[in-house]
């Protein structure tokens, strides 16, 4: 049996940075499994703006 984790992040912007390398990696330490990102908002252009990682580890 598995659970999961999900875990909302941004793609950044003009100004800022994206931070789904650094997520995946803490979580990874943690014994999370890395399984997808979703796409949950896009800008007017279309751009996916922000997105859901999916982990899983065993239990």
């Amino acid at each position: 049996m598995y659970e999961y984790k999900y875990v909302e992040c941004s793609m950044g912007g003009i100004f800022t940075g994206d931070n789904h390398q650094e997520l995946i990696n803490e979580y990874a330490k943690q014994g999370w499994r890395f399984v997808q990102i979703v796409p949950l908002y896009y800008t007017m252009e279309g751009r996916a703006k922000n997105f859901e990682i999916i982990f899983e580890r065993e239990v």
